[in-house]
């Protein structure tokens, strides 16, 4: 974050020729957002009476709910509010049933109705639900100098049923997926699950969150031991779409309907590109590094994974997108995903307060937590905030 310069007054009276800008000011401006809250019915969506409903603002100088109400007999409910401070901050609607938390779009125009303003909810349930794995895509860097291998997962899985899956209880996970035994340098990198709600256990990434009806993207970076190879990492889901990068020329990648495509080329760095479709999930995916266990002796820290696992991250996204080399964009496509990530960042940091709140006599290390992340989400707020701006 670029720091702000400091101003020094000194009882100086400027000369004729030099100009002094006037202070900026964000002058208030009325606005409206008026919507309903509604459920899946039997036939159609129903309204949801008697639901909190808050109105939140989130920018890089404050964050927290401006108003809040409960939804009438039709499920409607309306906010009028005024825009303060920062000219970038977001502002959206809550809604929560069953004790989850559902979002509208930000706010953007003055005044939002209809189903710009709709929020839809859903009833829960622990059991009943398989989630879908739409697409795994895994990237596999090729070596830094040192003895390990970084690696990145993202998984596009989606609840298509009309209930949230939630866990048996507080602590049970909605979704797990093995990695490789003695993996390290685990962090879970930006996308629709946040990292407070990931674990790593025994080689087990366990997901605590309730999973909403539709897609949400989880993705996470590791590193694993050069003599480790060849890997082999069950597929444990039926899986749409199986992509592997692998930045390794010499790499080799084998699971059941997968093929070698076209290579990949991101930010400048290449890659053989496996690509299968409607993979088993009994299958196991193989990769191999011929050579690599013997040719890496020395053992030195890699710092860089996870720097290069996040900036590799934001890339992929765009191609996974199309599932197509990516093209470049244009400033206003650039500026258009960095209001979706300042959107979804505020979502988070919204929601991870309303946990927290909910929380009956937090513990000492759980507001720790709580503190920390919220500082991390603010951050990545900011910095998709000043992306959004540098675009335009």
């Amino acid at each position: 974050m670029m720091a702000l310069p400091v101003l020094v007054c000194a009882q100086v009276r400027p000369a004729a020729s030099d100009t002094v800008p006037p202070p900026v000011t964000i002058p208030s401006a009325a606005r409206t957002v008026e919507g309903r809250v509604v459920r899946p019915g039997a036939a159609a969506f129903e309204p949801v009476t008697g639901s909190w409903v808050t109105l939140h603002r989130v920018g890089r100088d404050r964050a927290g709910p401006l108003d809040s109400a409960r939804t009438g007999l039709d499920g409607s409910y309306r906010f009028s509010y005024q825009v303060s401070g920062a000219a970038d901050a977001i502002y959206f609607v809550s809604a929560s049933y069953a004790g989850i938390a559902y979002f509208s779009s930000g706010l953007a125009q003055p005044v939002v109705t209809g189903q710009d303003a709709e929020i839809q909810v859903f009833d829960t349930t622990s059991s009943g639900i398989r989630l879908t794995m739409r697409g795994r895509h895994i990237i596999l860097s090729a070596s830094t100098g040192g003895t390990r291998r970084g690696m990145i997962e993202v998984f596009e899985i989606t609840n298509d049923s009309s209930r949230t899956l939630i866990g048996d209880n507080d602590k049970a996970p909605t979704f797990r997926v093995r990695i490789p035994q003695g993996a390290q340098d685990f962090k879970v990198a930006q996308g629709d699950v946040p990292a407070d709600a990931v674990s790593n256990v025994d080689g087990e990434v366990l997901v605590q969150m309730p999973f909403a009806p539709g897609l949400k993207r989880l993705s996470f970076s590791y590193s694993v031991d050069a003599d480790a190879f060849p890997l082999k990492i069950p597929v444990q889901f039926a899986t749409g779409v199986l992509e592997v990068l692998a930045e390794d020329p010499q790499a080799t990648v084998t699971a059941p309907r997968i093929a070698e495509t076209a290579p990949a080329s991101i930010d400048g760095r290449n890659f053989r590109r496996f690509l299968g479709n409607d993979v088993p999930a009994s299958g196991v995916l193989e990769m191999d590094l011929p050579g690599s266990g013997q040719a890496q002796k020395t053992r030195i820290v890699i710092s860089m994974i996870a720097a290069i696992s996040l900036a590799m991250l934001v890339s992929l996204a765009r191609a996974f997108g199309r599932r197509t080399a990516p093209r470049p964009g244009s400033g206003a496509a650039a500026a258009a995903a960095a209001d979706r990530e300042a959107e979804r960042l505020a979502r988070q940091i919204a929601d991870l307060d309303a946990k927290f709140e909910r929380a009956r006599d937090p513990a000492d290390d759980e507001r720790v937590r709580y503190e920390a992340e919220r500082a991390r989400l603010k951050q990545a707020l900011t910095s998709a905030l000043i992306s959004r701006d540098a675009s335009r």
